[in-house]
């Protein structure tokens, strides 16, 4: 995540020093109006950069999910370079609305028109002449793309809305960000053209438009899904978790799957549902793959009575960069049903005679007895140390009591699976043991919206 967040830096200090170098007279100017004419196309290009990278990387590509160790994290990047694009927006689009407003009121002087066109003026002609035209086209386009984008994003970062609401305002945002694009590329400054700072919101601007169109088309997934049937299905109603098996098909109808590693998830569509992602529970060399899907929201809800066996579905994926080392000795936790990414690396274990010391941390709020022999059974004959703990009627989990279970931590290698917030609080205590979680601590977050 370091390396993201350094090439992210990257791309703001690039897009800062490329606009400054197109405003070499900015510093020297007191005219208030020519500051908000520059800082309204560097807020814009700015968001319209952030914006464009967060498209990329809701693409579901692999060289993209390597570059960022996993797709739970790209999907974490893309929620947040999407907030900061879009709060850039506002920046942007206040600064250019409340001059006006401040105009109109009579509380500031009208400057006199810039047109931004430089030595030129305004002798445009051929190509210049018809981007000028467009002008106020590509206004309407990018006001009406904002606010769209605010509602898209209020409703996509609201939890309450149900997934199908959630699933179609993100495929609305490819629409958003292609009218905002447009306004970038029409309503750039004249004066910009031909410097780099142009080229870059040029190529940017190109690069989420061709994200967008890939997502609106329905391509995002597609040369990575495989036919399969559902084998059976089991309801630990204790815990409210669902075991789905399924066995991928092998009769000719579309691609044979690939297999998965310990620690992967996959999207599994059911009829004419939308994708939705469960980790994959089955072991790297089982014939069949198995999922644990906890009952979370307004789809995995009563899931188990709604499918059934021999119904068709399509599987998507695999994916996740969760990549155990099992010559090392580990510390795995397992908030509530992160617990489905060990029992893949449990059943990998079996087959080792010796490996390292590892201790398993179940975390759950709720005991499902059947769900919970099944992992004792799993996690003796992987010859792994299980701890299960109730927070139900137990203290949350914390480092302290991981470091009288385990000893010395800096001698592990560190495994979480499971709510975003437990990891964050386990890392801060982690931290606070000088225990290296940026080389040493690995996680999958069960948070892909």
């Amino acid at each position: 995540m370091k390396t993201v967040r350094n090439f992210v830096w990257m791309i703001v200090a690039a897009v800062s020093v490329l606009w400054w170098m197109s405003e070499p007279q900015l510093l020297s100017s007191t005219q208030f109006f020519q500051w908000r004419s520059a800082l309204i196309q560097y807020s814009g290009v700015l968001s319209l950069a952030l914006m464009s990278i967060a498209m990329v990387l809701a693409l579901r590509l692999p060289v993209i999910e390597q570059w960022v160790h996993g797709m739970d994290k790209a999907y974490r990047v893309h929620k947040w370079l999407g907030i900061a694009g879009v709060s850039l927006g506002v920046i942007h689009w206040l600064m250019y609305k409340v001059p006006k407003w401040l105009v109109a009121a009579g509380w500031l002087e009208k400057p006199v028109k810039h047109t931004g066109a430089g030595p030129s003026g305004n002798n445009f002609v051929g190509f210049e002449l018809w981007v000028k035209e467009l002008r106020d086209i590509g206004l309407d386009l990018g006001e009406w793309g904002f606010y769209l984008l605010l509602v898209l994003l209020a409703v996509s970062l609201w939890a309450v809305v149900k997934y199908k609401p959630f699933k179609l305002s993100h495929r609305l945002m490819a629409v958003a960000y292609l009218m905002v694009a447009v306004h970038s590329v029409l309503l750039i400054k004249h004066a910009y053209w031909g410097d780099p700072i142009h080229f870059i919101a040029f190529g940017f601007a190109l690069m989420g438009s061709a994200a967008a169109v890939y997502s609106l088309f329905g391509f995002v997934g597609r040369a990575n899904r495989y036919p399969a049937k559902v084998v059976s299905t089991r309801y630990f109603p204790q815990a409210r978790v669902m075991e789905l098996v399924l066995a991928p098909s092998n009769n000719g109808q579309g691609k044979p799957w690939q297999g998965h590693k310990a620690g992967q998830f996959a999207y599994v569509r059911f009829g004419n549902e939308d994708p939705h992602p469960f980790t994959i529970v089955s072991g790297e060399h089982d014939p069949e793959i198995r999922f644990l899907i906890k009952e979370l929201g307004d789809f995995t809800t009563n899931l188990y009575q709604r499918v059934k066996a021999s119904d068709e579905v399509v599987v998507e994926g695999p994916y996740g960069r969760l990549e155990f080392d099992v010559n090392k000795p580990q510390v795995w936790v397992a908030g509530g049903v992160g617990i489905a990414s060990f029992f893949a690396i449990l059943s990998s274990l079996k087959a080792l005679k010796r490996h390292p010391p590892v201790h398993l941390f179940y975390c759950t709020r709720g005991l499902d007895s059947h769900l919970v022999d099944e992992l004792w059974n799993a996690a003796r004959q992987a010859q792994v140390k299980l701890n299960v703990i109730d927070t139900a009627i137990s203290p949350r989990l914390n480092v302290e009591q991981i470091a009288k279970e385990c000893g010395d931590l800096s001698r592990y290698e560190f495994y979480f699976c499971g709510p975003e917030v437990f990891s964050r609080t386990l890392k801060k205590e982690l931290e606070a043991y000088r225990f290296d979680t940026e080389h040493h601590y690995h996680e999958e977050l069960f948070v892909m919206r």
